[in-house]
């Protein structure tokens, strides 16, 4: 009963902040005005459309870090997509624990983390807490990972709570702060500059890639 509620409170509130920013979310400009007319009630908004954004793939959160940046500044922006990030995680954790390894398998969470080096990691039966908690972080920093399931995959390992949570929390924080930089920035850039920090967004990421794949084929043949 416990985990049925649970669900239905999840399910509820996602439907409710769809159903108010449906529209808005898919814009930054249009989410940035909405965030503006709440008022106070703004920082609460971000918090729960980034949980939101960690628990459904549907919503997208580069939206959401942007105008929290744009409407809060970089510092509180940050603190509140970080708390509504770190919930969402946490929460779909639980209900990949809940409900168990059939449920992330019949949703296809499984299969692409296995493809990854460092995801499957996460898979391997005797691997320690401390190698887990290096499979979360790293496939936070991974690009092309779906990192919604990433949290529910996590749910059905040995892996502590309190180790996820610590290792999403230091993999969000440098993307996170990145991107609410950039939306902060964004309010008085022209069109080169947001170009240009766009295309420098872009090339931190393959950078990212790049130097984990190599990291990889160093440690050993690469996994796929």
């Amino acid at each position: 009963m416990v985990k049925i509620a649970a669900l239905i409170i999840i399910v509820a509130a996602a439907v409710a902040l769809w159903l108010f920013f449906g529209n808005e979310i898919a814009s930054r400009e249009s989410l940035e005005t909405t965030l503006q007319g709440l008022g106070a009630w703004s920082a609460v908004a971000i918090v729960s459309l980034r949980a939101l954004a960690a628990l459904m793939a549907v919503v997208p959160s580069s939206p959401v870090l942007l105008a929290a940046g744009a409407t809060e500044g970089i510092l509180w922006g940050t603190i509140y997509v970080l708390i509504g990030a770190q919930a969402g995680a946490v929460a779909a954790f639980l209900v990949g624990r809940w409900l168990g390894r059939d449920y992330v398998e019949r949703r296809g969470w499984m299969e692409p983390l296995a493809k990854s080096r460092y995801g499957k990691w996460l898979l391997e039966g005797e691997s320690s807490q401390t190698r887990l908690m290096a499979a979360v972080f790293y496939c936070r920093l991974l690009p092309g990972l779906n990192l919604d399931g990433l949290s529910y995959v996590a749910g059905v390992t040995p892996i502590a709570l309190w180790r996820f949570a610590l290792a999403t929390f230091g993999a969000l924080v440098p993307y996170t702060v990145l991107l609410v930089a950039i939306g902060q920035q964004l309010v008085s850039m022209d069109a080169t500059q947001i170009l240009i920090v766009v295309s420098l967004f872009i090339v931190a990421g393959a950078v990212t890639l790049v130097v984990l794949r190599l990291r990889g084929a160093g440690d050993g043949p690469a996994q796929s």
